[in-house]
């Protein structure tokens, strides 16, 4: 079953590079990118190899970038954001053009495009999505030595005040390699934030909503001591823990609501 794509705008600071004309999707891998390298090519051309449709979004990369887009552009499907908005903002991109171009997409997987995840394990995970409908997969690295230590610190720290927040225990919280079914796509465009902190967000939000967070363990690779990696420490980490603790506050609220409302309702009835 073939169908044509049409190109779409999805807002004025989004256009469209790049598309196939005719493809048949059950699964598509999101991939942002912001100021890329070899490892983008290396990633699509996998996927391609082994019949997966990729999507990319230049997350405002700016001019000397785009000899890496312009060379995905017939096996990939490229969006590029004028100027950068975030990693956030580039997947609720992507997530937008699944939803309303891609309806016989069955699975979505997002992976970072910095090499650090192997095409193979976001493909397991692709699997374990299908398999297992209204859950969201994390990929879970190895969080020990091989990790670098401000890494290794930020996730256990994080861990630590995700689990007290939600009441949810996690292995990697910082992950960036994830797959869920189609049927989570609008809770994912409904997560708050644009950058960094949407990933924890979603997390919060799955917990909230008591959908399943299933781990499945991936390689863990880092080129250079994460040299690659674009996230600030002190800058996202604040974001982070910002909506952590707004997530906290409003569960306690909830909390104390609920229990006003129940004590109000005991004191009426025995009155």
């Amino acid at each position: 079953m073939f169908r044509k794509l049409r190109p779409v705008c999805l807002m004025q600071t989004v256009t469209i590079s790049a598309y196939r004309q005719e493809v048949f999707i059950m699964a598509i891998v999101i991939i942002p990118a912001w100021q890329p390298d070899e490892k983008l090519i290396s990633l699509v051309d996998a996927f391609t190899e082994r019949g997966l449709q990729s999507i990319v979004v230049d997350d405002g990369s700016g001019e000397q970038y785009q000899h890496f887009f312009r060379r995905i552009k017939e096996t990939s499907l490229v969006f590029t954001h004028v100027k950068n908005r975030g990693k956030g903002a580039a997947i609720k991109t992507a997530l937008a053009f699944v939803k309303k171009e891609l309806w016989d997409c069955q699975t979505v997987g997002i992976m970072d495009a910095d090499g650090q995840h192997l095409p193979e394990d976001m493909i397991r995970l692709l699997e374990v999505a299908k398999k297992n409908k209204n859950t969201l997969v994390l990929g879970v690295r190895d969080v020990g030595k091989n990790m670098p230590l401000k890494s290794r610190v930020g996730n256990q720290i994080t861990r630590i005040v995700f689990r007290l927040a939600s009441g949810v225990t996690l292995t990697d919280t910082q992950t960036g390699l994830r797959a869920f079914g189609w049927e989570l796509v609008d809770a994912m465009l409904k997560v708050e934030g644009e950058r960094y902190e949407y990933e924890t967000n979603v997390l919060l939000e799955m917990a909230r909503k008591k959908v399943p967070i299933k781990e499945v363990e991936i390689c863990t690779i880092y080129h250079d001591n994460n040299s690659g990696s674009h996230f600030r420490p002190l800058k996202d980490s604040l974001r982070i823990y910002r909506d952590i603790l707004r997530f906290t506050f409003s569960s306690f609220s909830s909390f104390m609501l609920d229990y006003l409302l129940f004590f109000s309702v005991c004191w009426y009835r025995n009155l």
